[in-house]
């Protein structure tokens, strides 16, 4: 018959409960099971009917019968005799092993715990002798919380442990996987295991471990509309400090909570193997003609970084021409930008070192003779030359580091080839708007500079006829006006002596191209060439064999393809595309992957789709006159051992909260079954008018693949797929609005059963970072597990961080009394608080890098602080799902120039996590 334990014993418990902390089963030798009291540090050890107790402690942890009362209490109280050999004879036999479990469970469960060692004696004493000193140390002194190293101290390697068979039998290592949070029980010898509401396979870390920062004083006073001021305290205020001792040592101590988790992970070797195979596959863009050379990338599948490939014919492979590998050991350098003057004679390239926007441009000629010139700390920069090639224009911001004023009045500069950079000539610049930025473009024929001023999605254009100077560029340009006010974005087509072919979305959300006379001034009414389609969105044009435009409308974020003549604006024919492709569209300074000019009759362009890595299609004008051309597949991309047949893509339409129609793609297995248990990623961005289109994820194939995964990709209100409209119904005070389509793109996927909400993830970079972590806040109940990067955070002050300022027209000012309501209240730094007791907060992953100079880190330190605090200080006793930060290193936020092997990692990483939180399962 089941005996009640001693009441001492209970006493004696409850004060142990106060210094350590168990939250799950740990299998002894000879069948035995610990389980815990209550959450109790204290063990009931179950064996032929009689319940027996184990304190803990350096003295006293040994398996107990109620004779021990005394020497329990004693123990508890940290003053047993060391000579009493009978008590601590049985502490040879259970010590080593209950005391390791101690360590390794109140930190986190590595999720592969060990079979236990079924010796006793000095052997187990050695090995689990740092776990004992931790314990020992803890008792002696409860409010100081063991170092990370003692805590995750792991004797248990990583292989499997056998736990107890009944109804407290659990695999995989996921021995805290039953209890949850504020759900737990007193067990009887039944040995029955609490069961608890999050996924009985999750990984799990007690808040206690996570490291706390100097919490500082700090407040702000903020004014409402209404004129009340608002207090803000602002507590980890000094995070902002990247070079501050404290703050190192933060990253320092997040970095050693969140590495070995993902680490720990059992797939890990697995998903490291699988994606370092499938990201072996050779990537090739689209060719670009300049002078007497085509010039292409080429990644041979995992080099870090893209290489230039020159030839005389796109037939023949040709040579390396720069190799961006040879720059640095580790692939931390990259090249951001590249720039062919109009002959093609010469070559200018950008580099950056570790991901930051701040790059230095190099000089070759096409015969590969390097040039002596180099221009550094250029940053936001367009690049384009003189139509002789004796000098080029690019932006910077003016050289004032370490000031408040150091991204302000970003100008344009001109270069002659051959000077001193020092002397380098400021040619405009924008004072009334300081953090606006400035962009220099030559007309194809080489006589006008246009000037475009930016402030966020609207553009000012101003421009300067060249010949006026005979190219000899000695001071700042008397520019004329073409577009003098912010209200529409403006963007040079092409032009000819007398005109210029605009596009605009000026009364045109979906845009339209009108021509502007180059001697009216701004008192002119543009003429209409290509009106607006109020049902599609005009994507881009380009002017092509003399007197052709090449159109890419966007219909419900497919992408379709005509041929305009460009004088009349008369739509001529269409070009067919494979169903559901997206070209992918580049900006001016970096095409490389849409080819075509107004001096070529050739054409090259890149497509991609979710389950396709690149076509790239070519056609010559030239050989189908006036008839329509017809493209051919010059280049396709394999991934070995993928087959795309194998998925499906899905695009769907939800309603928001609003009532809004809201598209959304989701890909996944043709297998996939519908009965709500798929585990599934969503992707959002939903700011700065940028589309997220169709593009190929080598990574999301593999989760889809092999985990039976689903992909989800929304595209919310905020973005440009349907317009300035679209975008501008989730910016500023209807900012709410891209959290509510995200919201409801979940609530979407659970109630039509492609996922549960302990299966759905949600993932989001830089504004799609804030994105995450405020639909976290807002539905934390929502989502299983949360991974936000790059995050803008503290909306209260990002526009104190470097570019942050210009996002203002984006975000609103938090200083204006009049947009200081609607950012507080989303806010996520400001904004953070838990849910009630005994829900959990979301599993979560904050990323940020140490060289990302676009979104500080400060956000995701401040806010990992915060939370972290919060967790500590409220959520004791029931948060338990891992809410982890790493800190990258040599890395910025140019995701796009990181090392290969970077981005493999990170995606190891992630998987890893999400492997962890959902306790997935490989298949093969």
């Amino acid at each position: 018959m089941d005996q009640e334990p001693d009441p001492a014993w209970e006493i004696a418990l409850e004060k142990l409960n106060k210094k350590l902390f168990l939250t799950g089963p740990i299998r002894l030798p000879d069948q035995a099971l610990l389980v815990p009291e209550s959450g109790a540090i204290g063990f009931r050890k179950m064996t032929n009917n009689t319940e027996l107790f184990c304190g803990s402690a350096q003295h006293a942890l040994s398996t107990c019968s109620s004779t021990n009362t005394d020497k329990a209490q004693k123990a508890t109280n940290g003053t047993e005799d060391n000579n009493d050999t009978g008590f601590m004879s049985t502490l040879k036999t259970v010590a080593g092993v209950a005391v390791g479990a101690l360590a390794v469970q109140s930190a986190f469960l590595a999720g592969s715990a060990s079979r236990l060692p079924s010796s006793s004696g000095d052997t187990e004493q050695q090995q689990f002798g740092d776990q004992q000193r931790f314990v020992s140390k803890t008792l002696e002194n409860s409010r100081k919380m063991p170092s990370y190293k003692e805590l995750h101290a792991n004797p248990f390697g990583q292989q499997n442990m056998e736990l107890a068979k009944n109804d407290g039998q659990m695999r995989n290592g996921n021995v805290m996987a039953q209890f949850h949070h504020h759900h737990q029980r007193k067990l009887t010898t039944n040995s029955a295991v609490a069961k608890g509401k999050t996924n009985p396979k999750m990984e799990t870390i007690d808040p206690r471990i996570y490291p706390q920062a100097p919490r500082g004083k700090v407040t702000d006073i903020y004014k409402s509309a209404n004129g009340k001021k608002i207090i803000v305290p602002d507590p980890y205020r000094d995070l902002e400090n990247a070079n501050a001792s404290a703050t190192k040592q933060f990253v320092k101590e997040i970095n050693q909570i969140s590495q070995p988790y993902l680490e720990g992970s059992p797939l890990r070797q697995k998903l490291n193997q699988t994606l370092t195979k499938l990201w072996n596959y050779e990537l090739f863009f689209t060719p670009q003609w300049h002078g007497e050379y085509y010039y292409y990338y080429r990644n041979s599948g995992l080099q870090n970084q893209r290489v230039l490939y020159q030839t005389e014919s796109v037939a023949e492979p040709g040579k390396v021409f720069l190799d961006p590998n040879t720059l640095s050991k580790d692939g931390t350098i990259a090249v951001t930008m590249e720039s062919f003057s109009r002959d093609g004679l010469l070559f200018a390239y950008g580099f950056s070192a570790k991901g930051s926007d701040s790059f230095s441009v190099k000089f070759k000629k096409t015969t590969g003779e390097e040039l002596p010139d180099q221009l550094d700390d250029i940053i936001y920069s367009e690049f384009d030359w003189l139509s002789d090639g004796t000098g080029v224009f690019y932006s910077k911001y003016p050289k004032q580091s370490g000031t408040e004023d150091e991204f302000k009045n970003h100008s344009l500069y001109f270069h002659k080839m051959g000077t001193d950079p020092k002397k380098d000539i400021l040619v405009a610049q924008n004072p009334e708007h300081p953090y606006s930025l400035t962009y220099g473009q030559v007309s194809e024929d080489g006589r006008f500079l246009f000037v475009i001023v930016s402030e966020n999605s609207n553009t000012q254009m101003f421009y300067f006829d060249l010949t006026a100077v005979q190219n000899k560029i000695t001071g700042q340009l008397k520019l004329m006006p073409l577009f003098d006010k912010f209200d529409a974005d403006y963007e040079i087509i092409d032009s000819d002596n007398d005109s210029a072919l605009v596009s605009t979305n000026k009364d045109a959300p979906m845009n339209k191209l009108v021509r502007v006379s180059l001697k009216g001034g701004t008192k002119q009414t543009p003429q209409v060439v290509i009106p607006e389609d109020r049902t599609r969105l005009m994507r881009f044009a380009y002017p092509v064999d003399g007197n052709k435009l090449l159109i890419c409308y966007m219909d419900n974020v497919k992408d379709a393809l005509y041929v305009h003549d460009m004088k009349s604006g008369k739509k001529l024919y269409q070009i067919p595309l494979p169903f559901g492709s997206v070209i992918m569209d580049a900006s001016i300074s970096n095409n490389d992957d849409v080819f075509a000019f107004k001096l070529s009759s050739k054409i090259f362009f890149k497509i991609e789709s979710f389950v396709s890595p690149f076509t790239i299609f070519y056609a010559d004008f030239a050989k189908f006159g006036d008839r329509p051309v017809q493209l051919e597949v010059f280049r396709e991309g394999k991934v070995p051992g993928l087959d795309s047949n194998a998925f499906t893509v899905e695009q769907v339409f939800y309603a928001s909260k609003d009532g809004t129609r809201v598209p959304m793609f989701i890909t996944h297995r043709k297998d996939m079954v519908r009965d709500g248990t798929n585990p599934l990623f969503l992707t959002g961005y939903g700011g700065f008018d940028e589309s997220m289109l169709p593009s190929f994820s080598v990574d999301d194939l593999m989760f889809i693949q092999h985990f039976k995964g689903v992909v989800a990709i929304p595209n919310i209100r905020g973005g440009g797929e349907y317009g300035e409209k679209w975008h501008e119904q989730g910016m500023l005070d209807k900012k709410q609005n891209v959290f509510d389509d995200f919201i409801a793109a979940a609530e979407f996927l659970i109630s039509e059963r492609y996922t549960n909400s302990s299966k759905l993830a949600i993932y989001g970079a830089s504004n799609g970072g804030l994105l995450t972590a405020v639909c976290s806040q807002q539905r934390p109940e929502l989502f299983g597990a949360v991974i936000t990067q790059l995050g803008v955070l503290d909306m209260l002050r990002f526009n104190k961080f470097g570019i942050g300022a210009v996002w203002e027209s984006e975000f609103g000012n938090p200083d204006d009394p009049k947009d200081f309501p609607f950012i507080y209240k989303y806010s996520p730094l400001q904004q953070l608080k838990l849910t009630p007791a005994g829900h959990q907060w979301p599993a979560t992953l904050l990323l940020t890098a140490d060289h990302d100079d676009r979104v500080d880190p400060a956000h995701t330190l401040k806010y990992t602080a915060q939370l972290y605090y919060l967790l500590r200080t409220q959520a004791e006793g029931w948060q338990r799902n891992p809410v982890l930060a790493k800190v990258q290193t040599d890395q910025g936020h140019a995701l796009s120039g990181t090392p290969t092997v970077k981005k493999i990692n990170e995606k190891v990483d992630f998987y890893s996590f999400i492997g962890r939180v959902f306790g997935l399962q490989w298949t093969d």
